[in-house]
């Protein structure tokens, strides 16, 4: 992905970009400008593009490969599924199993088996990407709109030409980020800087919200059919799970392989088997956003998990606990030994019972379903758990007098950065006290 290009793959990806003295000049010179431009196939829908003769959206194909985009069209066989409403369950580029998927489904008392739309949403931060950059002494001031200093400015910096040692990124406020102001959509970003590189004089580009729906960044859609097995006391033998994924022009986000990993902590089931399919879409770029894949995955499976509840006769509350999982427990894909990794700490069924007690649900779900006039009141459970973000790099320091240290560190820090900040507050506390001794 460019900050401009000569082969636009979406409607509203930019092009060019002028600077004029004012906005109303650049306006208008942008407005005399003639594009000439020549239309190639396209797909909007993942769906379609894998129709058999369907369109692609990229020269190179339509799926990707590993990191290799190729050609994909399902047969006529596959496709006599998806008129019938669900998707085939079908061999597809990226699979895991573990267990004895088959196995599993022998024991079956229920066998849920639905295909669902997960619909591509975007990030609407409130802050556009508006952005100002201006050059003095060889470095490089930028205002904008970023998630992250550190990481953003090292990207501007490579789109820039310059080395973020000499690049100051001010961002005081980030207006909402969700994960589409993250260092691989700063790209823009540095057009302001390269105008203003050029023409000696401060630059700003006004990012209109039209424009930011365009560059902006949306999660993932995602189709996807499950057969979840189980048994009379509710227990998960089996689940089998085939996504398909709306990842726009560029990449291949994780959202599809994502949902069958969190499902796979979140229920513990006994067999498991994901297969995934990853298309490209000509549609706005799609990428991370608040919990990537794991969303999804819980927007999809949860309702399902309900229906088997009411199906089995069991309690909403109880049949998750039964399936939840339990410090030590494994998840997701083995590894190319057969291992799968653990959870070093899973208190799942402690916060059931405690959010049933807080909630009063042996009480408020007997309201479930009852109608008052035209309103119907619905009570119902949700299991979930969050994968997202990276290590912290961000953080501000203060000395403050007499010899304290305020360290404000970036909201939404993960689980994994949050150990990372602990240490390094421990550390720059104890070097902080070590200097006040010093003196």
């Amino acid at each position: 992905e460019l900050g401009l290009t000569n082969e636009p793959v979406y409607q509203g990806e930019p092009i060019l970009a002028v600077a004029a003295d004012d906005e109303l000049t650049a306006a208008e010179a942008i407005e005399k400008i003639v594009l000439d431009l020549e239309p190639l196939p396209f797909c909007v829908d993942p769906i379609q593009s894998l129709r058999p003769g369907g369109p692609n959206a990229r020269l190179e194909g339509n799926v990707f490969f590993g990191p290799e985009v190729k050609t994909l069209k399902w047969t006529e066989e596959d496709w006599k599924e998806v008129e019938a409403g669900r998707l085939p369950m079908r061999d597809a580029p990226d699979t895991w199993h573990y267990g004895d998927i088959d196995a599993g489904f022998k024991e079956a008392a229920l066998i849920i088996d639905e295909t669902l739309v997960h619909q591509s949403t975007s990030h609407q931060a409130l802050e556009s990407r508006s952005c100002m950059a201006y050059w003095q002494n060889g470095k490089l001031f930028l205002h904008g709109s970023a998630q992250s200093l550190a990481h953003v400015s090292q990207s501007v910096g490579n789109w820039a030409g310059v080395d973020k040692s000499n690049v100051v990124l001010i961002s005081e406020y980030c207006g909402g980020g969700f994960g589409g102001k993250n260092p691989e959509t700063a790209m823009h970003m540095s057009i302001p800087a390269l105008l203003s590189k050029k023409t000696g004089r401060p630059v700003m580009m006004r990012v209109s919200r039209e424009e930011d729906h365009s560059i902006g960044r949306a999660r993932p859609g995602i189709v996807m059919r499950a057969r979840i097995v189980f048994r009379k006391d509710g227990r998960i033998t089996a689940m089998d799970v085939f996504t398909v994924q709306d990842g726009g022009p560029f990449t291949r986000p994780g959202d599809y392989a994502q949902v069958a990993t969190v499902a796979s902590i979140n229920y513990t089931p006994l067999n498991m088997r994901f297969r995934g399919t990853a298309v490209l879409t000509n549609t706005p770029p799609r990428g991370p956003q608040r919990g990537p894949g794991g969303e999804q995955s819980m927007t999809l499976i949860e309702p399902l998990i309900s229906k088997a509840a009411r199906q089995l006769g069991i309690d909403q509350v109880e049949i998750r606990k039964i399936n939840a999982p339990v410090t030590g427990s494994a998840f997701g894909a083995p590894n190319a030994r057969g291992v799968q990794q653990r959870l070093t700490g899973a208190f799942a069924r402690e916060a059931l019972d405690k959010g049933a007690a807080l909630f009063k649900w042996e009480e408020r779900k007997q309201r479930s379903g009852v109608r008052r006039g035209n309103k119907v009141t619905g009570v119902g459970v949700g299991l979930s758990n969050f994968s997202a973000g990276t290590v912290g790099f961000d953080g501000l320091l203060t000395a403050l007098p007499p010899g304290l240290a305020a360290i404000t560190a970036p909201s939404g820090v993960t689980v994994a950065s949050a150990t990372g900040w602990l240490l390094l507050q421990a550390l720059v506390i104890g070097l902080l006290a070590w200097k006040i001794l010093d003196l």
